[in-house]
């Protein structure tokens, strides 16, 4: 009996994707289900779900009751674009990813002061504008308060501390950016720069890629409740989703801490990994880099299936 479920995360109805996956992954794990926005077919495995894309974390939250099962040891994320290494299956994955029972996996954990200066991410943005006391929204009591959520925060040797404003506001590029500025947002900029001035978050959160993740069957069920409040409270999924699972697990792996890594294609230098492959999937999976956990995106509309 497969102690995994593999879940496939679309944040399109690329409905034409299902059996794409299907055949990429059904002699590697016995339970795969879909979560596919607003799917209205028949398929027993594709959960229809109903949120933004942008806070995707809310599709775990409302797909739970449809792949929850005493059988898993863990569930096992990803996105409908994301190519896991061929060799990666529902009887090895423990090892490839350092699993024990009760460890989760996210690719990374970044706290959002560390931000490179020079090129700001805006997803700090997002942490620091982040507001549990969203009107319509009752979800502060649903979450650890501050203290608790920053004590969670230590024991996985995760810090909270002030942001540069360079690290939440872009610097106008030109003069005439300068001179299109709304007026308050000049005195802003230039306010902060003359101050030095540091800003703090309402609520200790964190950062970090997420369109692959495993969650252990005994932190699902607490992760899937902090991502639905995350959702709802509309905090991006790369600081919704890693937060959520920062103040759910007993034990978390990331990257860092196994052999091989994952390859997120960000620059067009990146993307000429694929080269070679002629965007034929068959090729791509049969010659998959042996040292790569997965490469992300690959856009299967576009390859040869």
């Amino acid at each position: 009996m497969s102690k995994v479920a593999l879940i496939i995360i679309y944040n399109h109805q690329y409905n034409n994707n299902i059996p794409i996956l299907e055949k990429i992954y059904h002699n590697r794990f016995a339970n795969i289900y879909h979560l596919v926005p607003f799917y209205t077919g028949d398929l027993p495995n594709v959960i229809p779900v109903y949120e933004n894309s942008f806070y995707f974390q809310g599709y775990v939250t409302q797909g739970l009751s449809s792949f929850l099962d005493d059988q898993y040891d863990h569930y096992f994320f990803v996105a409908d674009d994301l190519l896991l290494n061929p060799e990666i299956n529902e009887n090895n994955y423990t090892g490839f990813f350092k699993l024990k029972a009760n460890t989760c996996f996210v690719p990374e954990l970044i706290s959002l002061h560390e931000t490179n200066l020079n090129k700001r991410w805006e997803r700090v943005a997002d942490g620091f504008n982040y507001n549990i006391e969203l009107d319509g929204v009752e979800a502060k009591n649903f979450l650890p308060d501050y203290n608790t959520a920053l004590a969670i925060f230590n024991k996985f040797g995760l810090s909270i501390a002030p942001l540069n404003f360079r690290q939440i506001w872009d610097a106008p590029k030109s003069l005439k950016d300068w001179f299109t500025m709304p007026r308050r947002e000049v005195l802003r900029y230039l306010k902060n720069l003359i101050a030095k001035q540091q800003h703090r978050l309402r609520y200790p959160v964190v950062g970090g890629y997420s369109d692959v993740f495993i969650i252990s069957a005994d932190t699902i069920k607490q992760f899937s409740h902090y991502c639905g409040i995350t959702a709802v409270t509309k905090l991006f999924v790369e600081v919704g989703l890693p937060t959520s699972l920062v103040l759910s697990a007993k034990e978390i792996v990331t990257e860092k801490d196994l052999n091989l890594k994952g390859f997120p294609l960000w620059t067009p230098q990146d993307y000429t990994i694929l080269d070679k492959y002629n965007n034929n999937l068959s090729d791509l999976l049969n010659n998959f880099p042996d040292n790569l956990l997965y490469i992300h995106p690959i856009k299967l509309s576009k390859w040869k299936a």
